[in-house]
């Protein structure tokens, strides 16, 4: 009726009796490198052009805009206050 504490799976250990950790060998082992995993060496630049300085400034203002509405919203409970 009463089971021992000994026949149950107790919470230290599934395993209690078991060395397979301290059995695994625990040293790295080198795997080289496939072709498409090594970089070509060459130093990036970014792109100065006018357009791309463009998309990104506009990217960036979008989103502080769009952070300004869900700040205003949060906050206030409106939008744009005249508008909506």
């Amino acid at each position: 009726m009463i089971e021992k504490k000994e026949d149950n799976i107790r919470s230290e250990s599934y395993y209690p009796d078991s060395n397979y950790y301290l059995d695994q060998d625990n040293t790295l082992k080198k795997t080289p490198l496939s072709e498409d995993q090594k970089s070509n060496k060459t130093k990036f630049e970014w792109p100065n052009s006018y357009w791309f300085i463009a998309e990104r400034t506009n990217g960036r203002l979008a989103m502080i805009g769009f952070m300004a509405v869900i700040i205003n919203y949060t906050l206030f409970g409106w939008i744009a206050y005249p508008i909506l």
